[in-house]
């Protein structure tokens, strides 16, 4: 099969499905494996474990996904290994991700393992505009952030340079004199 197609308002189960393009925009159920080069549309799709190079769907309830790349609205799986990207606009539930770069606008994940992640504010927006500010976001990020091999150094304070000077409204005047000149004295 090259493509397979599910139209608005009907509902499809399979036990296996294997196919290079598939366009589900009403209810793809299948039972064990989905297998496709590409998977689009914007319906509901739940399956056992799903294979694909590209994902761009709206709903995915399933409890294994691997693909290179996966936009979505809603996620909701135990596993997700994405090579590429993952960009999940309103929520992403997982137990595990591991993805080279992650885009969440809402999520509730155990353990991530990513290269990069951005998490952006809940909005209304289309995948596109979700897609538009997330890179924007990370191209603002890779700009201000500080560069990774800059370390802090630790640092504590020698009883030669402490500061003397105790400044309130219970010194006196000869009393800071006194110890101007005993800061003199340790700087000398």
């Amino acid at each position: 099969m090259k493509t397979v197609y599910i139209p608005r308002g009907e509902t499809v189960c399979y036990e296996n499905l294997a196919t290079e393009r598939l366009v589900v925009e009403g209810c793809l159920k299948v039972s064990c494996d989905l297998r496709a080069k590409t998977i689009s549309g914007g319906g509901f799709i739940e399956a056992g474990r799903v294979f694909a190079d590209d994902i761009r769907a709206d709903d995915l309830e399933c409890a294994s996904v691997a693909c290179a790349r996966l936009i979505a609205k809603r996620v909701e799986t135990s596993e997700l290994f994405a090579s590429e990207s993952a960009a999940v606009s309103c929520l992403l539930s997982a137990d595990y991700v591991k993805a080279g770069r992650l885009f969440v606008g809402l999520s509730d994940i155990d353990e991530v393992r990513a290269d990069e992640i951005i998490n952006l504010r809940q909005k209304k927006r289309s995948l596109f505009r979700f897609l538009l500010a997330s890179s924007l976001r990370s191209w603002w990020a890779r700009l201000t952030a500080p560069a990774e091999d800059v370390v802090d150094a630790e640092y504590e304070p020698t009883d030669e340079h402490k500061n003397v000077y105790q400044i309130g409204a219970q010194r006196s005047g000869s009393d800071l004199e006194r110890r101007s000149g005993e800061t003199d004295e340790l700087s000398a």
